[in-house]
């Protein structure tokens, strides 16, 4: 991705091979997402959130797959203002499809019975997909400074963590009253070449479930034990440890938390969170929505942020301590060289850089 965007910035046939990519791949993936909707279960395709997410790929795809090639700059400028609305457009559509999932999950006898998480992963593997491919053309052809496309040439981590930070401590004292400290240590003036909005969902989510464990395993109590966080650069990765002291993970839910909509929410006192939304939309970049600010949800942020990080080749790992905390690790890969995807669909390869 970095390299190619690099030529892309001194070459403006480099800007429609992308277009042209983004033409070919777009179409078939959502396509495949199409057929995966339509055969699951009945009680889940009948779902009026599910149908929504369904109406909205299938409205992308023909508007994808009917619109001529781009062969010129005035043409580029045009696909990318279309292609801007559709990624706008399906922003609300992670909300509908984890209301959904909530929904059939909680229909008697059925629900229990149904196996989505594969069909989740996949789902959500492939909107990470088509979000990088749309967005980095979008950047590709609105340039900012110190950006390749989508990617921030030298993402600072220890600002990611303070705007983590400070986010996750709002949301905390919003909903409780009060938030632990974070320490921040380790190679603070790490930078890395990375997407920001993905790094702020990773940390985010983390900080605010280490948060709401300090908080409710202490309820009553006037002082909370601090979060620390550790930043460790190596060669080719960094890796972030969040350590908190909010009782840990019984070792029979460790494995639970990675399934999509699994929450303890409802082992809590749920007049804490009404009147927020069931899914936190801070992937959808819209900062002033107020439900981004709330502490609990359908249980998509643990696993969502493990798809993240591997998608690009890192990975997401907790070690529980029960009756103590966690240290959750998250590693990710610096986004250097001609990058591939390798967690999505087969996809086609751009283009070389070198020109004769």
């Amino acid at each position: 991705m970095l390299e190619f965007g690099r030529a892309a910035l001194y070459n403006h046939s480099f800007v429609l091979d992308s277009a042209c990519r983004v033409q070919r791949e777009l179409p078939k993936r959502l396509a495949r997402r199409l057929m995966d909707l339509q055969f699951l279960p009945y009680i889940v395709v009948t779902n009026p959130h599910i149908k929504k997410v369904y109406d909205s790929y299938q409205h992308a795809f023909e508007t994808l797959h009917n619109l001529p090639r781009v062969k010129t700059v005035e043409q580029n400028a045009e696909f990318t203002v279309l292609l801007k609305r559709l990624v706008d457009e399906h922003a609300p559509m992670l909300d509908a499809l984890a209301a959904g999932l909530r929904e059939c999950n909680s229909k008697p006898f059925v629900g229990a019975k149904l196996e989505l998480n594969s069909f989740l992963e996949n789902m959500l593997t492939s909107r990470i997909s088509r979000r990088v491919l749309a967005e980095q053309h979008i950047n590709l052809h609105n340039r900012r400074p110190g950006y390749i496309g989508v990617i921030c040439t030298h993402l600072n981590l220890c600002d990611a963590v303070d705007f983590a930070v400070q986010r996750a401590t709002q949301v905390a004292r919003e909903t409780y009253g009060c938030a632990p400290e974070v320490t921040c240590t380790g190679d603070l003036q790490s930078t890395i070449p990375y997407i920001p909005t993905h790094l702020d969902y990773m940390l985010y989510e983390l900080l605010k479930n280490a948060m709401r464990a300090v908080v409710e395993s202490r309820d009553g109590q006037a002082r909370l034990p601090a979060i620390h966080i550790r930043i460790c650069e190596a060669d080719t990765d960094v890796t972030f440890r969040i350590s908190d002291q909010g009782g840990g993970i019984a070792p029979e839910d460790l494995t639970k938390v990675w399934q999509y909509g699994y929450t303890t929410i409802d082992q809590h006192d749920n007049s804490r969170y009404q009147g927020t939304s069931d899914l936190d939309p801070i992937w959808a970049t819209r900062p002033e929505s107020p439900a981004q600010y709330r502490m609990g949800g359908l249980g998509f942020g643990l696993p969502m942020s493990r798809l993240y990080a591997e998608y690009f080749g890192g990975h997401l790992q907790l070690v529980s301590m029960p009756g103590y905390g966690i240290d959750a690790y998250l590693n990710l890969k610096r986004l250097e060289g001609d990058w591939q995807e390798r967690h999505a669909e087969p996809a086609a390869p751009l283009r070389g850089t070198a020109r004769s």
